[in-house]
């Protein structure tokens, strides 16, 4: 790896999936997707076929409104929190026909082709993330579509860290900046979108919040270090449930297949 673009992908515990999983949620039922520059860019380049690979697809945060416009859609899902949610949105929406769900994760056992290959906010759990863009490459035809945030997230707890220096800091998810240079360095040249966003508190259960600090630090053992965490959740509740604002950056650019 090139030092001056690291990359630490993200393991996620079932509880952060789950906050994760609400947290989509709310973010669908709060703001019209199809105002989302994502959502545009995905329909800007639909072939006559009109087939998404959306890869890890959540809580069906674009897959539903695309099915909802006549689109077929692949959902990549692993996480099984967040398929049951996808499933219940689509049975909600009476759009199951529409929407094929594989439970893998990306790159998938299975080859997989659609017009126009989506990941949003997924690369960041990916162990090697030039080869999950590489099978985003040979799975569609017409457009690879990506998106990754360009802030940090959980960066506002990073005075957190330092309250446990015998633990050794978890690594925050990897950010546009992470990833562009890899790219680069790999030939491929995308165009580049800035999106900011701004939205309700990220966090709103304090317990949801506990249990998932308590897996990044690895303190599951540890009652002494949790009694800790949860004073000091508390004695800083007001940093960690303002609103907010956030940049996404979101990358566009017609597959290479040679």
């Amino acid at each position: 790896m090139n030092d001056q673009s690291p990359w630490s992908f993200v393991v996620a515990s079932d509880d952060t999936f789950k906050m994760m999983a609400e947290g989509l949620q709310r973010s669908s039922s709060e703001h019209d997707v199809h105002q989302s520059p994502i959502y545009q860019e995905v329909v800007r380049h639909l072939g006559p076929n009109r087939t998404v690979l959306d890869i890890g697809a959540g809580v069906g945060r674009f897959s539903v409104p695309l099915a909802q416009d006549s689109c077929r859609i692949t959902a990549v899902e692993p996480s099984e929190e967040m398929r049951t949610r996808l499933s219940q949105a689509l049975r909600d929406t009476n759009q199951f026909d529409r929407v094929h769900i594989i439970d893998q994760a990306w790159p998938t056992s299975t080859p997989l082709t659609a017009e126009v290959a989506l990941a949003a906010f997924v690369i960041q759990f990916a162990p090697d993330p030039i080869a999950f863009v590489r099978a985003m490459e040979q799975s569609c035809t017409r457009r690879c579509i990506l998106a990754i945030h360009v802030d940090a997230l959980f960066s506002q707890f990073a005075p957190l860290w330092e309250e446990f220096p015998d633990i050794p800091t978890p690594p925050l998810m990897p950010v546009f900046s992470n990833l562009y240079p890899k790219l680069l360095e790999a030939g491929i040249v995308t165009d580049v979108q800035i999106i900011e966003e701004s939205h309700g508190p990220q966090f709103r259960d304090p317990a949801q919040v506990l249990s998932m600090l308590t897996h990044r630090l690895k303190i599951q053992d540890n009652p002494q270090a949790q009694v800790k965490l949860s004073q000091w959740l508390e004695n800083h509740r007001e940093q960690w449930t303002q609103p907010a604002s956030t940049r996404s950056a979101l990358l566009s650019w017609a597959p290479n297949h040679s």
